[in-house]
């Protein structure tokens, strides 16, 4: 007799384990937070659950693993995404600025709020699109509002890129405090956190990487700087046992290789948008994980990710969702189809990226990028039971056949049914549970809005003539 506290119950259960099984009439079985039988209903032994969940006409899956987001983008999507405009550096200016304690707060749960809808149970949050290191409480308030949310969280900290110092303003009831902090600042304050992280104080959902914006030679850092920078990134990655995750382009990981004890099995590469056939070489050798975002726009600026190369190579490579942003969000099933789209172009090869290995770059192949596959990225026995319930049936998903082409080529993040994260349920059929939706929309609002009065940048959401038309 197996005792469980959930049963899920006559679902489609698409594994994603060592041997890819699919499982019609499927049972997962879960005892507290891990998953205790995966198999059939009909040879299933007996067993005793305290609740059971209907699962009929719903595919059952490993919970989403997004590695690679940012903290603080769910405040200012498309604010200045205007023609002429960069999103990009109004986005800083808002987060070094204009971004309050409570700001970071109500981010993380509009955010959380957003992937545990998209059935994404593990996510990456870079802190601002470069870090924002100068003082632990904002990181600590991200942590505090994904904490009320219940998915795994990954926080992102550490130094960002020249010049320094960087200039920050503090505000202190109602009025700005001008400031400025240095590298070496963002690494004490990176250490500070990941000290109250990896000690548990927000749970063990909850836990940091040692984030650097971006590996390399930046313009304006000389190279013992950098050299002493990365020693410090470096020693703290390895003094909390936590992963290195940054930015990577083009020549900085040419750089990195020669000059930088920092590639490896460690360490997590965002975009590695424009690197040559060498670096492709440099990241398979030291494995070291990728995150490729397909609608990122640092495919545009930075150039082509070689996606392709580096599985050929045998890089661990990830689907991240950059998210969110002007135009983005955090649904991977999206990310999923755009990348099947791209790269089949550009390879101009429609057999390429078959619908399984897709499903594997957001569930087991991110685990392994993020250094979590001991535990997460698929549903068998011994793993933490993070499982999403898919309803399969809706007209797009009919007939319910070939459930990892379904999964792939036809479901979005609106069709996730139930999320359940350590075996706590989160999401039963479309409601939040333990989670006052409209209170999160409200503080959302509400902090974007005196965002809004601190930064004068109401003319920034204007709709631009530019909107319409062809160019």
């Amino acid at each position: 007799m197996i005792a469980a506290d959930l049963a899920l119950s006559g679902g489609t259960v698409v594994t994603m384990d060592s041997k890819r099984q699919i499982i019609e009439d499927g049972l997962v079985l879960i005892l507290g937070s891990d998953i205790v039988f995966v198999g059939r209903r009909s040879t299933a032994p007996s067993y005793q659950a305290k609740r059971t969940i209907d699962a009929t006409d719903h595919w059952v899956i490993p919970g989403l693993i997004d590695a690679h987001g940012h903290a603080g983008h769910s405040l200012v999507k498309t604010m200045g995404d205007q023609p002429g405009g960069n999103w990009l550096k109004v986005a800083e200016k808002v987060y070094f600025q204009y971004a309050t304690e409570d700001f970071w707060y109500a981010e993380a749960r509009l955010a959380g709020l957003e992937r545990l809808r998209f059935g994404v149970t593990t996510g990456y949050s870079m802190l601002g699109n470069i870090p924002r290191a100068d003082d632990p409480t904002w990181a600590i308030h991200h942590a505090k509002g994904m904490q009320t949310i219940g998915i795994r969280d990954i926080l992102g900290l550490g130094p960002g890129p020249p010049p320094w110092p960087k200039p920050v303003q503090i505000w202190h009831g109602g009025e700005p405090v001008s400031s400025s902090f240095s590298w070496e600042t963002a690494v004490a304050v990176t250490e500070a956190v990941c000290e109250r992280i990896t000690r548990g104080e927000f749970g063990d959902r909850i836990s940091i990487h040692v984030s650097p914006s971006q590996i390399g030679n930046p313009a304006g850092l000389g190279d013992d700087t950098l050299q002493r920078q990365t020693e410090a990134v470096i020693r703290l990655a390895q003094t909390y046992d936590v992963m290195i995750n940054a930015h990577a382009y083009g020549g900085g990981i040419a750089y990195a290789y020669e000059h930088l004890d920092i590639l490896g099995p460690r360490t997590v590469l965002a975009h590695c948008a424009g690197i040559s056939a060498e670096e492709v070489a440099y990241l398979a050798e030291t494995d070291t994980r990728v995150v490729h975002c397909p609608s990122a726009r640092a495919l545009v600026r930075q150039g082509w990710c070689p996606v392709i190369n580096l599985l050929d190579a045998g890089a661990t490579v990830a689907i991240g969702t950059d998210g969110s942003g002007p135009d983005r969000t955090f649904c991977l099933f999206k990310d999923l189809r755009i990348a099947t789209i791209i790269h089949r172009l550009h390879e101009q090869n429609d057999a390429i990226f078959p619908p399984g290995k897709l499903l594997e770059m957001i569930t087991v192949d991110a685990a392994r990028a993020l250094g979590v596959e001991q535990h997460l990225g698929a549903l068998e026995v011994g793993k933490r039971a993070d499982v999403v319930l898919v309803d399969a049936r809706k007209a797009h998903q009919y007939p319910p056949v070939m459930p990892v082409h379904r999964l792939v080529y036809e479901t979005s993040g609106q069709d996730v049914s139930t999320v359940i994260v350590d075996g706590e349920i989160l999401l039963l059929e479309g409601v939040a549970v333990g989670i006052d939706e409209s209170a999160v929309l409200s503080e959302a609002q509400a902090e974007f809005t005196a965002m809004l009065e601190r930064s004068g940048f109401e003319d920034l959401l204007s709709e631009s003539p530019h909107v319409w038309g062809s160019r």
